[in-house]
């Protein structure tokens, strides 16, 4: 799965596409100070729960760039809908009831410049992605920006047992970036909370991006899986549900751009 991105902000030249861009900044910032662990600040870097800008078709048929959350609503009748990922759909799993409120009603799309994901340090090693002496010191310099903040919020310092691990049987953050530098135009679906719990005070509204299998390079860094990347031909196919069949829509999919990938360790968060 896509565990945090790197979305850009719109423009008509990273996307490509004529966008309109909705300014929600102001309302965002307001609901995010009176509630930031619901509503975060807004960063480039999103994870599931933040907010980024993502590209649908208005109620005017216009291409609209609004701020979603990253992580959909799964359907009002699903039991305990919080023990489930949202924030990733599944190509071979989009026919399924769970993301029937999402396919073939409101399609959108994001444009990333990198993804980000846990992997193994082991699978990381085997693969020759990186040396032990590269993860230790990622490991350490973690460790020690840790214990600055605790520090500096005047408590006691005490090392996690994960820090204790041998880093060999860890898991470490690495960020994918498309070896050409190209941006990444990725599928998404969204859908609607049941109440009024938007930054807004209207509904919200989540998002959840589009992924398959991964290519061979992410594969072979320890990751199972890939955002879907499509040209700009096919997303503009993409973002109307009813131009087409749920399997034409799958076909799409299948069919989808492969770039090679770049891969270095990261941030966690």
């Amino acid at each position: 799965m896509c565990y945090s991105a790197l979305v850009k902000r719109w423009t008509d030249k990273n996307s490509g596409l004529p966008i309109m861009v909705r300014d929600q900044s102001d309302l965002y910032e307001r609901a995010s100070a009176e509630d930031p662990k619901k509503f975060p600040p807004l960063r480039e870097r999103i994870y599931p729960g933040s907010y980024g800008p993502v590209a649908h078709h208005g109620s005017e048929g216009k291409l609209l760039s609004e701020l979603m959350r990253y992580g959909a609503y799964p359907p009002h009748n699903i039991p305990n809908p919080k023990r489930y990922t949202t924030f990733n759909a599944r190509r071979d799993n989009l026919t399924s009831p769970f993301w029937s409120v999402g396919f073939m009603k409101h399609h959108g799309f994001v444009v990333l410049e990198a993804f980000y994901e846990w992997v193994a340090v082991k699978d990381l090693l085997k693969a020759g992605v990186v040396t032990l002496s590269q993860v230790k010191a990622e490991f350490e310099k973690q460790a020690e920006e840790r214990k600055a903040r605790i520090l500096a919020a005047g408590k006691k310092y005490k090392p996690t047992p994960t820090e204790l691990k041998d880093p060999r049987l860890r898991q470490i953050v690495i960020e994918f970036k498309p070896d050409d530098g190209q941006l990444l135009l990725v599928p998404t679906i969204f859908s609607y909370s049941e109440e009024g719990e938007g930054f807004d005070g209207g509904r919200d509204v989540g998002f959840a991006m589009i992924t398959d299998v991964p290519t061979p390079e992410i594969e072979n860094a320890g990751h199972d899986r890939c955002p879907v990347i499509l040209e700009k031909h096919e997303i503009e196919q993409w973002l109307d549900p009813r131009s087409m069949k749920a399997e034409d829509f799958l076909e799409l999919l299948n069919n989808r751009k492969k770039p090679m990938f770049e891969h270095r360790l990261a941030e966690a968060a």
